[in-house]
Order: structure tokens, then sequence, then C-alpha cells
């Protein structure tokens, strides 16, 4: 069997940009990428160029950071595109142009306008890591289906879904259920807060989780394809036309696990889940540290009558809630069913990839939902219920590993 290799990179950017670069580059070796990044320890004199030329003519990949001090008329930014535009004049599949900050259109040299700028709101280094993942797996593509007759059009298609990936931004991966995904790149994180959960620092690896919540038109897709489970409650609540974009709730953790491994996936784990929310910067909340407001998430709606018309909200519908790295509705909305047995104490040593206990009564729930307090939608606070358990403020979405 053979074993995913990572790409060799070349990553171009102005020396005041160095700090972003620099966590850009982290993240990008910690997925077994290559990264020639190091130019400032370089010899000076003609070696300098040499040796810059043949780090480019070497990588698989040229990413270039854009910003105002790159396209500046001094910076070495310039000699490395134009290194670049010679090596590879068709850019496609060898250039990954990232603005860093904005900078005017008119301002980028000619061969960087041949290629759509990714572009992001979201975890910048998530985006870049996301889409070498990508253009990975089409560059590997097109190694094997290079001798087929059909290369042409592979090539077009194949292209295409470079420059649509490009054109908008950090393109998630969808699971087999439709469901978008975004990609967390590995790292460490530090969990709980001392005072909901234990303070703790781990590592986790790469993995993908869901943008959204299950919604009610994938969980019908499910419930259809596999007639012998039994309907979630309140799903005679249930109005197509207006919920469909919903995240379905009166589920159990076994149907919630059941629909993950339908789906091709699983449930996130528990620090999965919390790092996917907070990132790295230890934030109480997915978009930070400031307290939640029906802008950012859907919670504090305690009178409501029927979860499905008065309760929940739409997918995504609080975009300015979103977590780094762009996961939306971590907070709010819905709870959400993780993979981990509920324990109020962990072992000291489980700080890679930790999973939880091996065996336990209840299922941990994170993120609070539209029924809570907004002071209960700290990420770092676990609930738990029992594997049968079934509420109209729970649901899930589900993970994968990446990769």
């Amino acid at each position: 069997m053979r074993h995913y290799m990572g790409m060799r990179l070349f990553l171009s950017y102005a020396s005041q940009d160095r700090a972003v670069a620099d966590s850009i580059r982290e993240a990008l070796a910690a997925q077994g990428h290559q990264v020639f990044f190091d130019r400032d320890s370089l010899p000076p004199g003609a070696s300098f160029d040499d040796r810059i030329h043949d780090a480019i003519y070497r990588c698989d990949l040229f990413i270039a950071l854009l910003s105002p001090d790159a396209v500046d008329a001094g910076s070495y930014t310039l000699n490395e595109i134009g290194m670049a535009a010679q090596l590879w004049p068709n850019a496609s599949f060898r250039v990954l142009p990232v603005m860093l900050k904005p900078t005017s259109f008119d301002a980028l040299p000619p061969y960087l306008k041949s290629v759509t700028v990714l572009q992001t709101d979201g975890n910048l280094a998530a985006a870049v890591v996301d889409a070498v993942h990508g253009l990975a797996a089409l560059r590997r593509r097109r190694v094997l289906l290079k001798a087929s007759v059909v290369i042409g059009t592979v090539a077009v298609v194949a292209i295409a879904a470079v420059l649509a990936w490009r054109h908008f931004g950090s393109s998630p991966l969808t699971g087999s259920d439709g469901a978008p995904a975004v990609l967390v790149p590995a790292g460490k994180s530090v969990l709980g807060d001392d005072e909901n959960t234990p303070l703790r620092e781990i590592y986790t690896n790469a993995f993908y989780i869901d943008k959204v919540e299950v919604t009610v038109a994938r969980y019908a897709r499910f419930l259809k394809a596999t007639s012998s489970l039994q309907p979630p409650d309140y799903w005679d609540e249930v109005d197509a036309a207006k919920d469909a974009d919903k995240p379905v709730i009166g589920v159990s953790w076994r149907d919630a696990d059941s629909y993950c491994k339908w789906a091709g996936r699983r449930l996130p784990t528990a620090a999965e889940w919390e790092r996917a929310a907070r990132g790295a910067d230890q934030r109480m909340y997915p978009w930070g540290n400031e307290p939640p407001d029906a802008a950012r998430a859907n919670s504090g709606r305690d009178e409501a009558d029927k979860p499905y018309a008065d309760g929940v909200a739409v997918v995504g519908a609080h975009p300015t809630g979103a977590s780094p790295f762009g996961v939306q509705d971590l907070a709010g909305n819905v709870g959400e069913f993780v993979a981990d047995w509920y324990s109020e104490s962990f072992p000291h040593e489980d700080v890679r990839n930790p999973r939880g206990p091996a065996a336990g009564t209840d299922k941990v729930i994170k993120g609070g939902s539209w029924y809570d307090a907004p002071a209960r939608l700290v990420v770092a606070r676990d609930a738990y219920a029992g594997l049968d358990y079934r509420s109209d403020d729970t649901g899930f979405r589900c993970a994968r590993d990446g990769g």
C-alpha cells in the first residue's frame, strides 16, 4: 500500500510578513510537507540567487504570500516570482498565490493574475494547508492518469476544479452525504479552563470536521436509506419546506454514531471538537472572549414552545460566531454529541490525540444550545447524557482523519 508523501514547497514572502509566514510554514510542515522558508540563512553573494533558483526549480508548488510589502518594487519576492514564471510559464498546478494582507490587484505581477488568488476570512494557515492538500491530491491523480487517452478531458476538469477552488477560497471537502467539511491542521491546543473542565495542553493530528451541524434534510436521506431506524423525537414537527437546513434534533448518541458511520465518517473526539472551536489561544468562545450576542450565537430562547419552529436556527446563520478555522455554530443552536465517554478527570499522560476513558455510562455533549443562557456557551464546558438520551436541543456533526 502506497503512503502519502508530502510535497516540496517554496514559500515566498516579504520579510515584514515573516511571523505570519512562519505560522503557515509550521502548519504545512506538520502535514509532512518540506518547506523552503528561511532564505535569510543563505550566504550572500552570487550563490544566493542560484540557491533560490535551485530551490524553486526543485519545488512541487510555489506559494506566493501577497501583501503590499511583497509586491513593493524593492521586494525580493518579485525576483522569486520572476524565477517561477521563467521555470513554469503556465502557473496552473505550480503556483498558489495567497492574499496575506489586502493588496491592489493592479499591483500584482501579471504572472500571478493568470490564476485566482486564495483569499479567506477564516484561519489563513488552515486555508493554505487545505489548499495544498487538495492540490497534492489533484497532482497525484494527474500522475496516475497521465498515460490515459482521456488525459485532455481529465486535465480540463482538474484545472477547472482548482480555479473554482481558488475563486471561492478555502474549498472545503465534502462528505459522502454532501456535508461541507473544514480541515483543522495538526497542532497543540490548551483544553479546559480549570473552572468547567481541567486545564491541559494536548496535541491533535490533522482532521476534518463538518462546517455545520447535520441538517434535517441530510438526516432525512439517512432515514430513507436505513429504513429500519426509528425517526428522531420531534420529527413529526418538521416542516420539510422551512426546516430542511436546520440542525436535526431529538437524536440519541447511538443515532449520531450510526449516521456518521453511514456517511463514511465518525463523531469528533471532545479534544478535536474543542480544538476546532477555540484554536490554540484558549479563547472562551469560538469567536474570541467577547460575551455571546444574537449575531454570534443562537441561545437564550428558553421560552420557545416548539423547537423547530421557535428554537433552532438554520445552520450557518451566525457567521460572525465562527471559530478560528471557519467552523460554524460551535456555540449555541444545538449541543453536540462527541465520541468520548464523560469523565471529570483525565490521565496526565493522555495528551496526544486524547479520546477520553475507554468505557463509561454517559457521552460528552459540547457547545451549548438554543435553550441555554449565553453564559453556558463557553467551549470548555462539558454536558453529558446516556447513549439513548434524546433532547430537543441536542444534535451532532461528523469528522474524519486528515492527511
